[in-house]
């Protein structure tokens, strides 16, 4: 082993030990250029994998989709060079997955492209003979995002006859995923008794049941029923809010406090999420916690002038102390919220967004 390929192999145990971070995406950056100087095959491939990897969860998402390319097209002409077939195959359905998952969540990406994505996708399920159940749950995401029920239907079908292999999800986040395919089908009483099992096995991964459960809440409030939203909000708290992650479950609780009073409880949830907003990449997190935001401050200015926060990012008039007018701040979320919405409903050709908002909003 000469001592470059020493280097490359440290540097990739290196990058690969490290969290997610700004810091981890510069490594596998520099990672990248050095196996490209170095006409490491090998690394070359497997550099980008990382790379596309730290571009989705630390940088900007959307340079992941080229990394994702020239991955697949790095692979397709030089195949095996890791000497792994299976997991190349797994590799290559991973990235294939992921740059079709990261441009259905960017509005500024055509809806063009998300078809060829996930035409690509398809391609590599039917190379390697793996994938299968994942794609369907992306083809169903995309049908429901586009509004096309019965391709949504037959996506699910599919996906739950098609066994789990070495691409597939959790079995928590497929749970999820089908409660809440079943609930755009208007197969509610189904939804919720899966919701009810993940809870009752005390299952749960990353953001499940947690946006499973917040749509379920969602539901309940737009039909005024507080009872079952609030038994459902009850359920959203078994685990704290405290990422980022977790901003599509802050603003429906953020709805709950509108409803019930909106009380000072709201407003330090508001406030401990508020300075995740800054520079977020995920416009739909940033949808449902605007919502949120919007309907909470709409609520507490029926009582209240002003309202105590953080900085708001993005706010321009920002009040030195702190004290914000709270109506020009419910327009200014309801405002964010009508923008991102619809963005992704012009490039998805559905008004699902449009549809939340008219739910939501009182004047």
């Amino acid at each position: 082993m000469t001592e470059k390929q020493i280097t490359l192999d440290r540097m990739q145990k290196e990058l690969r030990e490290m969290p997610s971070s700004p810091q981890r995406l510069e490594l596998c950056q520099e990672f990248v250029a050095l196996a490209d100087r170095e006409k490491a095959r090998a690394q070359q491939i497997s550099g980008r994998y990382d790379l596309a990897w730290a571009y989705a969860t630390a940088g900007d998402p959307a340079k992941a989709l080229p990394v994702c390319a020239e991955f697949l097209q790095m692979q397709e002409e030089t195949p095996n060079t890791s000497g792994k077939p299976h997991l190349e195959a797994v590799l290559a359905v991973n990235i294939a997955c992921l740059a079709c998952d990261l441009a259905c969540d960017l509005p500024q990406i055509p809806l063009e492209q998300c078809d060829a994505l996930l035409t690509e996708f398809r391609r590599q399920v039917r190379t390697y003979g793996m994938g299968e159940r994942l794609w369907q749950s992306y083809a169903g995401k995309v049908a429901a995002m586009t509004g096309d029920l019965r391709g949504l239907a037959d996506h699910l079908s599919r996906f739950q006859a098609a066994p789990r292999d070495d691409t597939s999800d959790c079995e928590v986040c497929e749970a999820g995923l089908t409660a809440r395919f079943m609930l755009a089908l208007g197969r509610e009483d189904e939804a919720v008794d899966i919701a009810v099992e993940l809870l009752k096995q005390g299952k749960y991964c990353g953001e499940e049941p947690w946006t499973l459960l917040a749509i379920l809440t969602e539901d309940a409030l737009n039909r005024r029923d507080l009872d079952v939203a609030e038994r459902y909000a009850t359920a959203m708290l078994i685990q704290p809010v405290k990422r980022p992650a977790d901003l599509r479950r802050a603003g429906t609780l953020l709805r709950m406090e509108a409803a019930f009073g909106a009380g000072e409880d709201g407003i330090k949830l508001l406030a401990r999420c508020l300075p995740w907003t800054e520079n977020l990449w995920d416009q739909r997190l940033r949808f449902y916690f605007y919502l949120g935001a919007a309907d909470f401050c709409q609520a507490y200015s029926a009582q209240h002038a002003k309202l105590k926060l953080p900085p708001v990012p993005g706010f321009t008039d920002r009040p030195e102390n702190g004290l914000y007018d709270c109506a020009a701040l419910a327009r200014w979320f309801w405002d964010q919220a009508e923008e991102i919405g619809g963005r992704f409903d012009r490039r998805n050709g559905c008004p699902n967004y449009g549809r939340q908002l008219r739910a939501v909003r009182r004047d």
